[in-house]
């Protein structure tokens, strides 16, 4: 049997499912610090610069371990890593909300972020090499609705708990259902190998590599970034990062200082750019299928509408707060796209070096890089400069990104 061919439509379907969960899931773990963040301050139990760090942690050990283990992901059984990821991501929630101290939430979301970061590089894998052509880009496009529904979940559970019971309990409801999902995915990733094996397939992804001589003979990640033209991409990969999440996170404080609105409102539109931010992910499927192979030369267009959006936002947004969030929600459906392209779709393309799983990890954690930067700088530059200033900063970072993949449109990773 062709190995891109390992699962029948029904089956793939469930491990779609399985991964799915698993990802939705790992959204509530990370989200419910950031939802809860404002009443640990209220309560005294936090600083305003405590619970920035404690955020900045997270991102950089994401980052980090994004490198670590995508190289391990192309090496280990990827249901193996995501189960042990998942579980000890739902133990460090579990513990988050037994603490109350800020080093020891310091360390503990930190491990988070690394245990997280154990998930995505394996999904990726699996999607590689389980799926057919069609199908493994399918599947890396769908996946993107499981970040939008952890999204939701995290932000209604947290805010669920702090109503009800307590900041505490946000913690221990995403461990809950992090534990729970991990030890289904153990369950259910049995049946699928019980599947491929009742067909005569390989009995798991580990078969794809049959021995560790493979691996020695595996070209390493700095030479494949370097030969393969993907260093020429990690600048764009860092600014999307810049404007994807730390716009995101930076929406409702610019529309409550801005506009005469209430912070329900300017909470609401962050619970709905996720959702808007979907698109994005299918405008890269719909580009992707018409231009195949044309990652970077696609990714014009949506770095070019980020700009443009951004151009708009500077001149005429300040005027009207809905035409601000609309814009605002070009820029971040945009930058859902870009990631859809880079972090989802170009590492497909290394499947024959054996490399998904690292090359996932290494563009995530340099998007991460940008993303943990981003939250960092952008307060500063609004407290010191202004949100014009601000914005304009934004705009001239896109305008590099653009300006890069223009010179680089015809670069191929097939």
């Amino acid at each position: 049997m062709d190995r891109m061919k390992l699962v029948d439509k029904k089956m793939g379907n469930f491990l779609f499912l399985l991964c799915w969960c698993v990802y939705f899931a790992s959204y509530i773990g990370r989200l419910n610090y950031s939802s809860v963040m404002s009443s640990m301050i209220e309560e005294g139990l936090l600083s305003f610069s405590q619970a920035g760090s404690i955020s900045m942690v997270y991102f950089f050990a994401y980052g980090i371990g994004q490198i670590s283990n995508g190289i391990l992901g192309d090496r280990l059984k990827p249901q193996n890593m995501i189960f042990f990821g998942l579980l000890c991501s739902g133990f460090s929630n579990l513990l988050m909300g037994s603490v109350g101290a800020f080093p020891a939430m310091a360390v503990l979301w930190g491990v988070n972020g690394y245990m997280q970061s154990m998930i995505w590089p394996p999904i990726i894998r699996i999607f590689a090499e389980k799926y057919t052509e069609e199908g493994k880009r399918k599947c890396s496009v769908d996946i993107v609705s499981s970040m939008a529904a952890g999204t939701l979940a995290s932000y209604l559970l947290s805010a669920c708990a702090m109503k009800w019971i307590s900041w505490q309990a946000a913690f221990f409801l995403a461990a809950g259902i992090m534990i729970v999902i991990a030890l289904g995915w153990s369950v259910g990733y049995g049946v699928v190998e019980r599947s491929l094996k009742a067909e005569g397939a390989e009995d798991s992804l580990q078969n794809h590599f049959p021995d560790n001589q493979t691996f020695s003979k595996q070209i390493s990640l700095p030479a494949l970034v370097l030969g393969s033209g993907l260093v020429g991409i990690l600048l764009p990969v860092m600014i999307h990062g810049v404007l994807k999440d730390g716009i995101t996170q930076w929406v409702p404080t610019y529309i409550y200082d801005c506009f005469d609105v209430t912070s329900s409102f300017s909470v609401l539109v962050t619970m709905v750019l996720p959702f808007i931010n979907l698109t994005g992910a299918y405008m890269a499927k719909y580009a992707g299928r018409k231009h195949p192979d044309e990652e970077i030369r696609t990714s014009i267009i949506f770095f070019g509408s980020a700009l443009a959006s951004l151009v708009l936002l500077l001149i005429f947004g300040k005027y009207q707060v809905f035409l601000a969030v609309i814009l605002f929600a070009v820029i971040t459906a945009s930058m859902m796209a870009v990631n859809t392209l880079y972090v989802n779709m170009i590492p497909l393309h290394f499947e024959k070096q054996g490399r998904v799983a690292a090359v996932s990890g290494m563009l995530n954690s340099v998007a991460y890089l940008g993303s943990a930067l981003s939250t960092f700088t952008i307060g500063i530059m609004v407290e010191k400069a202004g949100w014009m200033v601000t914005m304009s900063g934004w705009a001239g970072i896109t305008a590099v990104a653009l300006g890069i993949c223009v010179v680089m449109k015809k670069r191929k990773f097939n």
